[in-house]
């Protein structure tokens, strides 16, 4: 007599009909799943079952929403392999992108990163060549394939389902996913504390539920002191502040050059380094003569596009939802309500223009940028076809040469021209440049590679000092009057391996991840420096800390022109505040905090209420707050 089981399929063999062979591992895989994603996040397997054994709700929350998806998937293809690959494999990516990411720029994955997916090329291109994954992604990477390999192996199960079934199947998956996800008791655990980051969601939930926590919070929130009378008192308030407000206007209004340098800082800060000699010589001269002093970023090691629409826009980065940044805002439409600099420039009668030696494919530059009111953007494809490069990416030499370039071809009127550089960007390796930096470097702390990788970043900084020198001697002969401010977006991301940056083996910092910092090695850790430079003999006022929030309303100030009632409001919470950030508060005076001290809640409320009209809100003074009060021209 053949065994029924035997006869069901010539090309199956015995073993492979087994169910509860297959039934264990279907209800097995998401922990697997799970646990490799979880190992590469952390790189050690005790650390892994250290976890699971620490965070047991978040561990069950995460298997189950996991077996549901898994389970929907094999509905839909009737297969076990197609369901463990369509969960385990977008578990596994993101876990290595998210590994790098910390790896590099010493911040996981977050949520708003995933609006840049479609260049994850492009920004690949930014690591450093050789970068080493780590070992605990190899294993993950082996568990995985052996994982697939069983699942190929009981893959069809001994009697399929029907399609009618299946998609019954499918339909009542889902709903139960829905169901859990939306349980009150899965919300709760989903739940954090307020400016939560993503590091400690991750710690808190695991990666796949940390992520998705931020995506349940994407927009920005209501605040509870946005009511209509609210807004209206605040409106009142600006209203007398520019009243009070003494009346005064330049005989010439200057053109304004904003430089943002790429990770331009003092490297002679350093320690443990000798220089043969100053890499920067020309920004440290113009330091003793002019306005400068210490540049508080909103980021580190990468996001120059937040820094630039804090700079633009003033409004504190810890304002806006977890899985939404500046550059990517829930509701794209915002752009072009938002105040910005620009607008205000372009009000009063200056052209605008952005030039960018990159391309526009990151931080959503092709539709934000026109929408806070540039005239014309200069990208990497208008510059000329011979157009110098350095270190893989376009020269500072060959922005300086395109931002003489729009100076010289402006037209009647002051220019408001921005610029902002590539050349030093990451990733920093020896053989980014051509040739070496032409500067001794003497360090006992770092092996051939890393004083490899800085010699890297001293080219990339020298060549920066010289192009600030070269605008400086090109607008010193020119008879306009020229406002030129010149910065470091960020610091650079100097990685080493996986538990060490430049900064942590030198002790500039205390580690390679910004979730062990303090708030006072936040601050620091956020810092790069600034130029304020004039050719026309003004005597301008810079603070020796300036903000990417107070940037903005600075500018307008120095220029000379008017102000909408919201860059008043910006000035009067700059009274209280310096800068605000996911774990980082910095107030008026320096002072740095892991939260809002009391003495600024009643600020922080009022400034997130106005965020929140033209961001989100029913724009109640929206449009008054962000106009000129009268027309007015400079040309």
């Amino acid at each position: 007599m053949i065994h029924p089981v035997l006869n069901y399929s010539k090309k199956s063999t015995y073993w492979r009909t087994w169910p509860w062979i297959r039934y264990t591992l279907i209800f097995t895989a998401p922990l697997i799943s799970f646990f490799i994603c979880q190992l590469i996040t952390v790189q050690d397997m005790a650390a892994v079952w250290e976890w699971i054994d620490r965070h047991t709700h978040a561990m069950f929350l995460s298997y189950i929403v996991l077996l549901l998806c898994q389970l929907f998937l094999e509905a839909l293809s009737g297969s076990f392999l197609c369901a463990a690959i369509g969960v385990t494999l977008p578990l596994l990516l993101l876990a290595v992108v998210s590994h790098l990411k910390e790896a590099v720029n010493g911040v996981p994955l977050l949520a708003s990163d995933l609006a840049m997916a479609g260049q994850a090329g492009q920004i690949a291109g930014f690591l450093r060549p050789g970068i080493n994954l780590g070992n605990g992604t190899w294993q993950a990477v082996g568990l995985t394939l052996v994982f697939f390999s069983a699942a190929f192996c009981f893959s069809k199960p001994v009697r399929p389902l029907k399609l009618q079934r299946r998609a019954f199947a499918a339909v009542l998956l889902a709903s139960s996913l829905l169901n859990v996800l939306w349980f009150p008791p899965t919300t709760a655990l989903l739940s954090g504390l307020e400016n939560e980051t993503q590091a400690q969601r991750n710690e808190r939930l695991g990666l796949p539920l940390g992520l998705y926590s931020a995506l349940c919070e994407s927009a920005m929130q209501e605040p509870a002191a946005y009511t209509e009378d609210n807004m209206n008192r605040i409106l009142r308030l600006l209203e007398q502040r520019r009243a009070e407000a003494p009346a005064s206007a330049p005989s010439q209004y200057p053109n304004v050059v904003l430089l943002v340098s790429e990770s331009f800082f003092d490297v002679t800060q350093l320690p443990h380094i000798q220089f043969g000699a100053d890499p920067i010589p020309n920004f440290h001269a113009l330091m003793e003569r002019f306005p400068s002093g210490q540049f508080l970023s909103n980021t580190y090691a990468g996001g120059t596009g937040n820094v630039e629409m804090e700079i633009f826009t003033g409004i504190p980065s810890a304002f806006l939802g977890a899985g939404e940044e500046l550059t990517n805002l829930a509701d794209r439409t915002a752009y072009r309500r938002v105040p910005s600099l620009i607008k205000s420039f372009g009000a009063q009668g200056y052209q605008t223009v952005m030039v960018h030696a990159f391309n526009n494919s990151l931080y959503n530059r092709a539709y934000n940028i026109p929408c806070l009111g540039f005239d014309r953007v200069v990208y990497e494809d208008n510059f000329p076809e011979d157009a110098p490069r350095a270190g893989g990416y376009l020269s500072d030499d060959a922005l300086v040469d395109q931002l003489i370039m729009e100076f010289e071809t402006k037209g009647e009127g002051p220019i408001f021209l921005y610029g902002l550089s590539m050349e030093n960007h990451q990733p920093y390796f020896s053989a980014k440049f051509n040739t070496s930096s032409g500067i001794p470097l003497d360090c006992s702390i770092l092996d051939e590679e890393g004083l490899g990788s800085l010699d890297a970043l001293v080219h990339g900084l020298r060549d920066a000092d010289r192009a600030l020198q070269r605008l400086v001697d090109y607008f010193s002969d020119c008879e306009e009057p020229v406002l030129l401010v010149f910065l470091g977006d960020h610091l650079p991301g100097l990685y080493l391996d996986e538990t060490d940056t430049i900064y942590s083996k030198l002790g500039y910092s205390s580690s390679a991840s910004t979730n062990d910092w303090g708030t006072e090695e936040l601050k620091w850790m956020h810092s790069t420096q600034f130029l304020l430079w004039n050719n026309f003999g003004a005597e301008l006022e810079a603070a020796d800390e300036l903000s990417c929030t107070a940037l903005g309303s600075k500018l307008l100030e120095w220029t000379g022109l008017e102000k909408p009632l919201y860059f008043l409001w910006v000035d009067q919470a700059l009274e209280d505040m310096s800068l605000y950030r996911e774990r980082l508060f910095v107030g008026a005076d320096g002072t740095a905090y892991d939260q809002v001290p009391p003495e600024s809640e009643e600020t922080i409320a009022l400034y997130r209420s106005i965020v929140y009209d033209f961001l989100y809100g029913e724009n109640y003074i929206s449009e008054a707050i962000t106009q000129i009060s009268k027309e007015k021209s400079v040309k």
